[in-house]
């Protein structure tokens, strides 16, 4: 089972690939890098949201970005779905 610090994760991931850490990113692109249903990915970014994380953008297509917060957060513990 996937947790929320895994698609954090991956959130940072793919993030750190381009110039600007706060780019949005859209579902689609955590789905075709992650084994995990579209209604599970927003379960999870919805937790990430409310921990502050990132930011879940409602436009035609959603996309997520990280926030000032979620930048400078390296290992977030907790969270749903967490080990720890």
């Amino acid at each position: 089972m996937i947790t929320s610090v895994e698609v954090f994760k991956k959130i940072k991931t793919i993030s750190a690939r381009t110039l600007n850490p706060r780019q949005r990113i859209l579902l689609h692109d955590i789905l075709s890098e992650m084994f995990i249903t579209q209604n599970s990915l927003v379960v999870l970014l919805i937790e990430l949201e409310n921990r502050g994380l990132v930011k879940i953008h409602h436009t035609t297509v959603v996309s997520v970005s990280l926030t000032n917060y979620g930048i400078t957060q390296e290992d977030p513990l907790g969270g749903l779905n967490s080990e720890g």
